[in-house]
């Protein structure tokens, strides 16, 4: 096994690990109705408690920026914090309908238009 094959199944583990424990945490606060946020040293020292005692910010940032897994649980983060993607993060920042108008409305009246006309 190639140096390089070791390295990225350490991080794939990694990886895994910490989207593991985020989102134990989502989970805990979409239950609750809250928003979600750990401190990076809280953060640090879970995944370091679990055997990877080289886990600091910038790979963090590396496995965050190189992957998808990462992305789909985190909203924000810094070196301070971590923000997570809850239902209720959702609810404060919506994604869809910026424009006021309605065209989330249209786009799906549109839709089951098309699909009567299917049946």
């Amino acid at each position: 096994m190639r140096f390089s094959e070791f390295l990225n199944s350490t991080n794939n583990e990694l990886e895994s690990v910490i989207v593991n424990t985020l989102q134990n945490l989502r989970g805990d606060a979409d239950e609750q109705g809250q928003t979600a946020e750990i401190s990076f040293d809280a953060l640090q020292q879970i995944i370091k408690n679990t055997g990877y005692a080289t886990f600091n910010y910038n790979l963090f940032k590396s496995i965050h920026d190189k992957g998808t897994a990462l992305k789909n649980v985190v909203d924000d983060f810094n070196q301070e914090k971590i923000v997570l993607k809850t239902e209720k993060q959702a609810e404060k920042d919506p994604a869809m309908n910026k424009d006021n108008i309605g065209s989330t409305d249209t786009v799906k009246k549109m839709a089951q238009a098309a699909m009567k006309r299917r049946s």
